[in-house]
């Protein structure tokens, strides 16, 4: 198939995307939307929360947080059949810096996220973290960093 957009690689190679890649991507782009939705609500939530109570909270039931639709779960949710959200790393109350943040992964037609390899995780940084007010898309396998190279120029 003849690429739509064309780049010369370095080594030679042509690097440009395919149509099937580029159609891809624009379903990975509309979805990640949703994503960010569902994690911009869950960090106000989150931020409210801790000011009520010195911490952040990984059940969701505990939040002021409506996420009706398509997302189901208490610590981890599974939003439609193409993402999870992992809120604190799953469980309990945390405290380390470093692990503060929500952690959404792009897995589609996974029944839980324990079966989940993911294209791309994207991150939202608590206010306290170690990262406050870092969003982040991270690349799990080729298709993954394509789309998160494309992501995090955006942002």
């Amino acid at each position: 198939m003849s690429k739509i957009y064309q780049k010369t690689h370095p080594a030679g190679k042509n690097a440009g995307f395919t149509l099937i890649e580029l159609l891809v991507m624009a379903v990975m782009k509309s979805r990640l939307s949703t994503m960010r939705t569902v994690l911009e609500n869950l960090h106000r939530a989150e931020e409210v929360f801790y000011m009520a109570n010195g911490y952040y909270e990984a059940n969701t039931d505990k939040l002021d947080f409506d996420y009706k639709g398509s997302c189901t779960g208490t610590d981890v949710l599974k939003c439609g059949n193409f993402f999870y959200v992992d809120i604190i790393n799953g469980s309990g109350v945390v405290t380390d810096p470093g692990k503060l943040h929500i952690k959404a992964s792009y897995c589609v037609d996974t029944e839980t996220l324990s079966e989940c390899s993911p294209d791309f995780s994207y991150y939202v940084w608590f206010d306290n973290s170690s990262n406050p007010g870092l969003r982040t898309c991270i690349g799990n396998n080729e298709k993954g960093r394509k789309f998160c190279n494309i992501i995090n120029a955006e942002n």
